[in-house]
């Protein structure tokens, strides 16, 4: 119930911050900040946008544009490591907290094993990812290239401040494979018939708070990476 309530209300939240962020970088400076006002104009705009995106034709946008994505930034059979990334996360997550948050069950029976086996071809392509973009993300001299997309600035709205894009592609990234691994680890290791059953206990919630760390990270990642 804990991780339930917790996990819906921070991945909200979050989602709600970038979205907000979004209505206000289409402001005049002088009008982005937290108002009465603002708030009033973003509620109308996200339920204008919440409408829109209930037509097919605003999905098969988003999908073609998600592909042309991932044909710019993966060359040649890499983009399908990108593709296998994208479609296993996105069943893990879904299967992961929908079950989480309506069935008290928790994931069981054939989602189950569509789970586990998503979950080898996330860990796969996850480490796949780590070696194709893992310098792009860490090395400075890379960094120091990419001066003119460091000054494209993410304004906060809750401190009130813009700060660079670039250090939240930098986090986003590091904390998606960071949270990635822990969830493989803590996978391999419930399976593993050595631990007791407070071990079993200790991965499960290590399981849970990992992907939790990861759908916020991936939310984030697709708002400063992916969008433009």
């Amino acid at each position: 119930m804990f991780f339930g309530i917790t996990s819906f209300l921070l991945i909200l939240s979050l989602n709600l911050v970038l979205t907000f962020e979004r209505f206000l970088r289409n402001q005049p400076e002088q009008k982005r900040n937290f108002t009465i006002e603002n708030l009033r104009a973003y509620v109308r705009w996200i339920v204008s946008w919440k409408k829109s995106f209930l037509k097919l034709e605003c999905w098969d946008k988003s999908l073609d544009y998600v592909i042309a994505w991932g044909r710019k930034n993966f060359k040649g059979w890499t983009v399908w490591v990108f593709y296998a990334l994208g479609l296993s996360y996105i069943y893990l997550a879904l299967s992961g907290f929908l079950f989480a948050w309506f069935i008290p069950r928790g994931l069981f029976g054939f989602p189950l094993l569509l789970h586990v086996a998503a979950g080898a071809l996330f860990a796969v392509s996850l480490t796949f990812i780590l070696f194709l973009k893992g310098r792009d993300y860490f090395l400075e001299e890379n960094l120091a290239s990419s001066q003119g997309e460091s000054q494209r600035l993410f304004y906060c709205p809750g401190v009130g401040k813009s700060f660079p894009k670039i250090y939240l592609q930098i986090a986003s990234f590091w904390c998606f494979i960071l949270a990635g691994f822990f969830l493989i680890a803590s996978t391999l290791g419930s399976m593993l018939p050595y631990f007791n059953y407070p071990a079993q206990i200790f991965f499960f919630n290590v399981h849970r708070w990992s992907a939790l760390v990861s759908v916020l990270a991936a939310c984030l990642a697709v708002d400063v990476i992916i969008v433009e």
